[in-house]
C-alpha cells in the first residue's frame, strides 16, 4: 500500500479516522472469455493493495476456463456453475463464496489498472455510510472508439436515490458484501441489467454511493459481449425498469421518477426497432400510453402511428430520437 489519499465525489458524510479495517476481494465472472481470463487475473495481481482472495466464477462457459487459470490456481478459488444462470447468477456465486467484507468486482474479460483496489478499498474503510463504490474508465480492444463522455462529469453528489431511478451510475462496483446480501442481491431472473435493478433495491434501504474519478476500470470492447446486442440491451433495460416501477419500496416522488424513467427506456427500444424495420405503428401507441414523454418524443409517436415511413426518417435523422 502506498498510503496515498484519493479525489472522492461523494454526498456528505463523517470520515473515519482512523479508518475500520476492511478484507478485501475481488470477483470475477467469465463466460466464454476464457482466451481474456489470463489478462484479467494478472491486472488483479499487480495491485498495489493485494486482494485478500480471487474468487472465479466459471458460468457453464463452453470454452476451457480450468486451463486459462491453471497458472493461477494457488492463488485464486474458482466455482463453477453447472448451467448457465448469466451475469446476475455468476456475480451472486461468485459474492456468496466471498468471505471479504468488500468485494470488487471485475468481468472476466476486463481489467484493472494496478491502484483500483486501493483506490476503492481506502474510500470504503474510511466512509462507512458508502455502500458502493466505483471508479472512472477507459475503453480498449477492437471495438473501442473515442469519447468525450465521463462518469466523473456526471456522478450524482447529492440526490442519489432519485438518480438511481432514472440510470445506473455504478459500473462495476466494489460492493459490502452484507449490505448487498441484506438487499437480496442480484435478480437471477434478468439476463440484462440485473446490477441496476439490485441497487435501487439498496438504495430504498439507504445505500449511498462514491466515486473515485479517475479511469482505474479497463473495458474491454469487442463484438462477443452481451452490451454489443443493441437490441438485447434495449428490451432488458425496458424490463429492468418495468420492475424498478413495480417495486412496492417506491414512494409517490420515486414513483413518478421511475415511471419517466421506463418511458424514455421504452421509447429507445421503439426508436432502434423503427429505425431497423421492426416497429409496427401499434407499438408507437402502446409506447404512447406510457406519459412521461417530452413533448417532441410525443409528436414522433403521434406520427409514427399515422405514417410510419416518415416517423423513421426524422429518427435516424435526429440519432435515436
Amino acid at each position: 500500500m502506498t498510503g496515498r489519499d484519493w479525489p472522492v465525489l461523494a454526498p456528505s458524510g463523517p470520515w473515519l479516522d482512523p479508518p475500520r479495517p476492511l478484507t478485501v476481494g475481488v470477483v470475477i465472472t467469465a463466460h466464454n472469455v476464457a482466451p481474456y481470463l489470463p489478462a484479467a487475473l494478472e491486472s488483479v495481481f499487480r495491485q498495489t493493495r493485494k486482494p485478500d482472495e480471487v474468487v472465479v466464477c466459471d458460468d457453464a462457459s463452453e470454452d476451457d476456463v480450468a486451463a486459462a487459470v491453471a497458472p493461477y490456481e494457488d492463488r485464486i478459488r474458482l466455482v463453477r456453475r453447472p448451467v448457465q444462470g448469466g451475469e446476475g447468477a455468476a456475480k451472486n456465486t461468485a459474492i456468496q463464496a466471498s468471505r471479504s467484507d468488500l468485494v470488487v468486482i471485475l468481468d472476466g474479460d476486463d481489467e484493472m489498472a494496478p491502484e483500483r483496489v486501493e483506490a476503492l478499498a481506502w474510500l470504503a474503510e474510511r466512509r462507512a455510510d458508502l455502500h458502493l463504490m466505483t471508479t472512472t474508465w477507459e475503453d480498449f480492444g477492437p471495438g473501442a472508439g473515442g469519447s468525450d463522455w465521463s462518469l466523473g462529469d456526471h456522478f450524482p453528489v447529492d440526490g442519489q436515490r432519485a438518480e438511481i431511478l432514472r440510470w445506473n451510475f455504478l459500473p462495476a462496483p466494489a460492493i459490502l458484501r452484507r449490505p448487498f446480501l441484506d438487499a437480496g442481491g442480484f435478480d437471477e431472473a434478468l439476463r440484462y441489467g440485473p446490477d441496476w435493478e439490485c441497487y435501487v433495491r439498496m438504495f430504498l434501504r439507504g445505500a449511498a454511493a462514491g466515486l473515485v474519478p479517475l479511469p482505474l476500470y479497463r473495458y474491454r470492447r469487442w463484438g462477443g459481449q452481451q452490451t454489443a446486442d443493441t437490441r438485447r440491451v434495449l428490451a432488458g433495460r425496458e424490463r429492468v425498469a418495468e420492475m424498478i416501477l413495480a417495486n412496492p419500496g417506491l414512494d409517490e416522488h420515486d414513483r413518478a421518477i421511475a415511471a419517466s424513467s421506463l418511458a424514455d427506456v421504452a421509447f429507445a427500444h421503439w426508436a432502434w426497432r423503427l429505425q431497423h424495420g421492426h416497429a409496427r405503428p401499434a407499438e408507437a401507441r402502446e409506447v404512447l400510453g406510457r406519459g412521461s414523454l417530452s413533448s417532441r418524443r410525443r409528436a414522433v409517436l403521434h406520427l409514427a402511428a399515422r405514417w410510419p415511413s416518415l416517423a423513421r426518417r426524422l429518427v435516424v435523422r435526429q440519432g435515436g430520437g
